[in-house]
């Protein structure tokens, strides 16, 4: 019963799933991707790099062996997690990843690839409306799942902690 309910779903609705059940205990992003990249059994590195204003706020990299979620380096905190798990979310839902027409920035990625080379992949930028609005709406719904798992397990362990006090 459970199969035929999961063939149903949409395939964005079964990637949710599949991820949540990944999900930690506690809340982390870092311990979150790296769940993910064991279930893929695919790396997936995150790179804090400087980025300007004029740049996309993350990028999803995609190289022959691994995945690289490039996030500015000040970013901190919840924006932080929102823009990982953004880049993420392009990378398990198999969007095309963004190229950057930065040569410099390609270049410290890819250190022993000619400069003529990278910019022979620089043609697009950006991703489709559709997957933009797919990978947000993942990744919100992932950030708000994680809160709430960890505000429940943060709650009920402190319930316990009390209960166990007043015995």
């Amino acid at each position: 019963m459970a199969r035929s309910r999961n063939r149903r779903l949409d395939p964005n609705e079964r990637v949710f799933q599949s991820l949540v059940a990944l999900l930690p205990d506690t809340w982390s992003v870092d311990e979150f991707v790296a769940h993910v990249a064991a279930d893929r059994r695919r790396p997936i590195r995150i790179l804090p790099h400087e980025l300007s204003s004029g740049d996309a706020t993350g990028y999803a990299l995609r190289r022959r062996n691994d995945d690289i979620i490039v996030v500015p380096d000040t970013a901190a905190g919840a924006r932080r997690d929102a823009i990982i798990c953004h880049e993420l979310a392009h990378i398990v839902l198999g969007h095309a990843p963004h190229i950057t027409d930065d040569i410099e920035f390609l270049s410290m990625l890819a250190p022993h690839c000619p400069p003529e080379l990278l910019e022979r992949f620089l043609a697009r930028d950006g991703y489709h409306t559709d997957d933009e609005r797919a990978a947000e709406t993942l990744a919100t719904r992932l950030i708000t799942r994680a809160q709430t798992r960890s505000h429940q397990h943060t709650t009920s362990g402190e319930l316990d902690r009390l209960t166990t006090r007043l015995r």
